[in-house]
């Protein structure tokens, strides 16, 4: 049953800001109107792609263009690149240090908090979520609501719908935070058009309950999905801050020295640690390409390390197989593999015909599926690897599902806009891309949004009716409580960490997402679900 009110804590205290959506198919959550500004489009993957194929023409003509190769690291790096919307975002995810953030708290006239505000920065690409904010420090606004105002860049290939869901502590009597309250989705806005920045503000409930924002990416998932931590709260006796601090240094951004330093953490078989390795190589080479005769067969070659470089950028765009070098276990459900501190896993099952025009890229795709999984009990067995040289933390969470999880968002279904020229619904009919587009009766589409532009509360033709959690109640089912699972680092001969899981489900599975696992100690975008 949904409820449609504020949430309450333990102690009946109402929580503000936690009722996402009404009847009426509102956004209760945006605040204030979305401004969309033109930028340019191109993303780290479609300008990597673009060198790699300049560096193959000029690799057989005997030359090698240092200009590319220092522009493939500096996309690695996350260097700044004038007029390009990623710039400064680290494609290897040696940075967690430098993306910790605190509120920005308001005061009234008399120097009470009564509010706060972060700016995080978004780039949306490919299969990626990328954030300038993994960790974040609201304690400046323990006990008011607050905002996030976000800035989403939708690169090429990123049209998503911006999907971000809060989870919440619950609040002991002491005042000391409790275990995990309701988690919901915020908005499910849509952000369709690429070269586009969209900024919009989001209201939060007060800064105590604060656990965590997961950002969904439902065209696309896994895996796109990023998150954005409670930075002060504690694993293993050391702040999610420490553990990013202690792997990485406390600034790998700010010299030469200590990027090299941190970047030496990821591991070797990480796909953009392979591109970073090669570009390196090409650069400490110089200008000339020149290696006799058939180069492109010669190990070490130029030519033979672009054809590496084109490999390792494959292997780099898709996280639902394992990159080269890794095996899966033929005795497992699945096999994922922590590096670059994110997860790739073998792909489990496609599922659904989506567009007909990209196996992963439109609505009614789902890249991995826990296939076997209808009734209680389910055995579920992953064996994971570590490739990275620090160790990783394992950690599965249940969403509740069909077990009581409320539908906020199910008035926002296309299907359910009201013509204001008739008074009734628009008719649909199935036309593939992004969902069932609503059509006026005379067969045209409707524009992506239909919608008075300054009131971004009223219904925007997002997706929460087919991918919503609503408001739901998440229970882990391993690691954390019931003890922290460590999987150790790359040993010194480059094989891989590894852990092994089994997992007894004892309920049914949810029909949004069945399997949902991360890295507690270094979260950010080390996901993967199976749906």
């Amino acid at each position: 049953m949904t409820i449609y009110s504020n949430l309450y804590d333990s102690n009946g205290d109402e929580m503000p800001n936690t009722l996402p959506s009404t009847p009426d198919g509102k956004y209760n959550l945006v605040d204030g109107p979305v401004s969309a500004t033109a930028i340019n489009p191109d993303s780290p993957q479609s300008d990597l792609r673009k060198i790699i194929e300049k560096l193959k023409i000029t690799a057989n003509k005997g030359e090698i263009d240092q200009e590319l190769v220092q522009r493939g690291i500096d996309i690695l790096e996350g260097n700044p690149i004038p007029g390009k919307a990623y710039s400064g975002f680290a494609m290897l995810h040696y940075n967690g240090p430098n993306k910790f953030k605190k509120v920005t708290p308001v005061y009234d006239s008399t120097g009470n908090v009564i509010g706060g505000n972060v700016d995080v920065n978004m780039i949306y690409f490919g299969q990626h979520i990328e954030s300038d904010t993994s960790l974040l420090d609201n304690s400046a606004v323990h006990d008011v609501p607050w905002t996030v105002t976000y800035h989403v860049n939708i690169l090429r290939r990123g049209a998503e719908d911006f999907s971000p869901m809060m989870m919440n502590f619950d609040v002991k009597p002491d005042g000391t935070p409790g275990p995990f309250h309701a988690s919901m989705d915020q908005t499910f806005f849509p952000m369709l058009k690429e070269g586009t920045r969209y900024t919009l503000k989001i209201k939060e409930t007060r800064g105590k309950y604060f656990n965590l924002v997961y950002t969904w990416g439902w065209r696309i998932h896994p895996p796109r999905v990023q998150v954005m931590e409670n930075a002060n709260k504690v694993a293993g006796g050391k702040t999610l801050l420490q553990w990013e601090q202690d792997t990485f240094g406390t600034d790998p951004m700010g010299s030469d020295a200590n990027k090299l330093k941190a970047i030496a953490m990821i591991g070797d078989l990480s796909p953009a640690k392979r591109m970073w390795n090669i570009f390196r190589s090409l650069k400490a080479r110089g200008e000339s390409a020149h290696d006799g005769e058939d180069s492109a067969r010669t190990p070490g070659s130029p030519r033979a390390k672009v054809r590496e470089l084109y490999e390792a950028f494959l292997d780099w765009t898709d996280r639902t197989k394992l990159p080269t070098g890794v095996t899966a276990d033929p005795n497992a459900t699945i096999t994922l593999f922590f590096v670059n501190n994110t997860i790739y896993g073998n792909r489990q099952g496609l599922t659904g015909v989506g567009s007909h025009l990209g196996s992963a890229s439109y609505k009614g795709i789902a890249n991995g599926r826990a296939l076997g999984w209808h009734v209680r009990p389910y055995i579920y067995r992953a064996t994971i690897y570590n490739g990275d040289h620090f160790p990783h933390g394992y950690m599965s969470v249940d969403f509740g599902g069909s077990r009581g999880w409320e539908n906020e968002f199910q008035y926002s279904d296309p299907v359910t806009v009201i013509d204001p020229a008739t008074g009734q619904p628009f008719q649909t009919k199935e036309r593939g891309g992004y969902f069932p587009f609503p059509t006026y009766p005379n067969g045209n589409n409707l524009p992506a949004h239909i919608r008075n532009p300054d009131i971004n509360a009223d219904p925007q033709l997002g997706s929460g009716c087919y991918f919503t959690f609503g408001r739901n109640f998440a229970w882990p089912n391993a690691g954390g409580p019931w003890g922290g699972i460590i999987v150790p680092p790359v040993s010194a001969d480059g094989t891989p960490g590894l852990h092994k899981v089994q997992i007894t489900f004892n309920f049914e599975p949810s029909p949004r997402l069945r399997i949902y696992q991360f890295d507690p100690l270094h979260h950010d975008e080390a996901v993967y679900s199976l749906h």
